[in-house]
């Protein structure tokens, strides 16, 4: 079956975004730089990993092709939140029973996918127009939960609930409107084919994406982490466009499943090696991480052509 090769691609690039943005990519060298890169260019990655599902979604037209694709997601999540089990299991019940269900560091984002996907499913019918602007207003609500914690306006209880990151970074405010997104880009895709995105377009969103992320770093807070930004939700779309019409083609899907083996398994590695690197090495440290990923990666790929499913 041909494949669209230029989607993996991005999805390699996409997946070497999670690693550095995991790392904290160039903090040694500039903190400034860093959170321009950590907490503005590297963020588009989640967000369009969960697109282009949306836009394969869009294929599933049965409930039993809607059953197949949820059991393959989760058991995915189960096998990696097992893997990682000796990593987030502790004698703390409350913590215990949020990772099983929520997952272990990145694997949110499965349970998450799971969830919203069930939630898309349901509302396929729903006229487009409501989709796309009930998706961009739980997108606004999730992206002001964030930034009025990351300003404390608000002290004690309130407060640390609303620096909780999985509170606004979930199924609901992140994975739900950008699975829309892509869904209704395939529905619309002869309307959406007519827009000629080139690469001034694609330089302008960045800049307005830096620009935003520089505005958190100057009047909110050099430290106050950056899941939602605003520009994101128009900025990847138009990403993904631009890349999808280059149309790299090919039949090998190696590409996809690395970024995918890339993604889950960088979490050991920043596990394994955390302790012995230093503030004053982390653009290093970031980048033996992203080598050892992109080997164990390769590895995951081979066996994952026998075993099936981890990947």
């Amino acid at each position: 079956m041909e494949r669209n090769l230029s989607l993996d691609i991005l999805k390699i690039c996409l997946a070497i975004f999670v690693v550095f943005l995991h790392t904290g990519f160039f903090y040694d060298i500039s903190k400034e730089i860093s959170f321009l890169l950590v907490h503005g260019l590297f963020r588009i990655a989640v967000p369009t990993f969960l697109l282009i599902t949306g836009y394969y979604f869009f294929l599933i037209t049965t409930k039993d092709k809607f059953f197949k694709w949820l059991s393959r997601v989760i058991i995915l999540f189960l096998i990696w939140n097992i893997f990682y089990l000796p990593l987030w299991y502790d004698s703390k019940l409350p913590m215990v029973l949020f990772n099983a269900f929520n997952g272990y560091f990145v694997l949110w984002y499965l349970s998450g996918t799971a969830i919203a996907g069930c939630m898309l499913f349901l509302l396929k019918e729903v006229k487009s127009k409501y989709l796309i602007i009930s998706s961009l207003l739980i997108y606004i609500a999730g992206w002001l939960i964030q930034e009025i914690g990351n300003l404390h306006i608000f002290s004690g209880v309130i407060d640390t609930l609303l620096n909780f990151t999985p509170l606004h970074r979930n199924f609901f405010f992140i994975c739900f409107p950008f699975l829309t997104l892509g869904f209704l880009l395939h529905k619309h895709q002869a309307y959406v084919n007519k827009f000629n995105i080139n690469g001034r377009i694609i330089s302008l969103c960045l800049i307005v994406l830096i620009i935003e992320s520089y505005l958190n770093y100057t009047f909110i807070g050099q430290k106050e982490g950056l899941d939602q930004l605003l520009i994101l939700f128009f900025f990847v779309p138009v990403l993904f466009l631009y890349v999808l019409k280059l149309e790299i083609k090919g039949k090998n899907k190696d590409l996809a499943s690395l970024s995918t083996a890339i993604f889950l398994i960088h979490p050991l590695f920043l596990f394994l090696f955390k302790d012995y690197i230093n503030k004053q090495q982390i653009t290093l440290f970031s980048f033996i991480v992203l080598s050892v990923s992109v080997l164990a990666g390769l590895f995951l790929v081979y066996i994952n052509k026998r075993l099936k499913y981890i990947l």
